[in-house]
């Protein structure tokens, strides 16, 4: 059985990654919010990916039950290794 705080230790993790790639482009949103400049559409959609993916990977880490499924999810297997932290690029 997978703990309740493996997988928040684990969601935390995932949490942390998407703030650190999302700070990269936090200063167009500042700029948007103080003066109405525009947000470049790439950097809009880039900023949706890297949202879109932190909010799947939480999923895929809450639907696990055995601490195996955790694992393979996080690691993989030598068979089929692991995209879990795959996360759109700039």
């Amino acid at each position: 059985l997978v703990t309740l705080g493996l997988k928040s230790q684990e969601c935390a993790k995932v949490k942390a990654q998407a703030g650190g790639l999302l700070a990269s482009t936090d200063w167009y949103v500042v700029r948007k919010a103080e003066t109405d400049a525009a947000i470049p559409a790439d950097v809009t959609t880039y900023r949706a990916a890297v949202r879109t993916a932190s909010n799947s990977m939480e999923t895929q880490i809450n639907a696990v039950t055995t601490h195996a499924e955790f694992v393979e999810l996080i690691a993989g297997t030598p068979d089929n290794p692991s995209t879990f932290n795959d996360w759109p690029k700039e």
